[in-house]
């Protein structure tokens, strides 16, 4: 696993992430140690992790709420929206390495969760393939170009494509460039 730090900039996008995790991960009553054990990182790389020092990729940070037995967006930014309407302003965002995921869905504990994804050139999910809670994952790509690798088949999605699979077989994604990608992600039940 490539420990990258963290240099998305001062706009606030990473802020509380770690706090959130370590705070996850003791009310779980786990120590860091026990906690990388189970998601196969060092502890090292956890505390770097909790203390803001560098961002995860996206498949590394599923493997940590997953031994959590947590949704990744638990992570996200603010409190869960009342309602069914999040206006643009009220969205959680999380962005790393390349990505940024904005959570559309009003709550995390609905059947529902949908994301928009913004996907920088050559950015993705990370050099190994995850799998995460869930029953099924539907990608549908607004604009720009989509790598995605399902298992042991790849698919090179378009504009308006649309590409549904069960979110515990193992995948990973990219942006083969030279355009941002924008993508919805749609998962049930709620749980990334």
């Amino acid at each position: 696993m490539k420990i990258r730090p963290n240099v998305e900039g001062s706009d606030g996008a990473l802020d509380g992430v770690g706090k959130r995790l370590r705070a996850a991960r003791m009310a779980k009553g786990l120590s860091a140690r026990q906690l990388a054990a189970q998601a196969d990182v060092t502890p090292a790389y956890l505390s770097r992790l909790e203390t803001g020092q560098l961002s995860p990729t996206v498949s590394t940070l599923s493997k940590v709420m997953q031994a959590l037995g947590e949704p990744v967006a638990l992570l996200f930014r603010g409190d869960d929206t009342p309602g069914p309407l999040v206006r643009r302003e009220q969205r959680r965002v999380i962005r790393n390495h390349g990505v940024a995921d904005e959570l559309l869905s009003p709550t995390r504990s609905g059947r529902l969760e949908v994301l928009e994804t913004v996907v920088t050139p050559h950015g993705g999910s990370g050099d190994e393939p995850y799998s995460h809670a869930g029953d099924e994952e539907c990608i549908v790509l607004l604009s720009g170009r989509l790598h995605v690798h399902v298992r042991d088949t790849e698919y090179d999605l378009g504009p308006g494509d649309a590409l549904t699979f069960n979110c515990r077989v193992p995948h990973s994604w990219t942006n083969p460039g030279p355009d941002e990608t924008r993508a919805l992600w749609i998962i049930t039940p709620a749980g990334y």
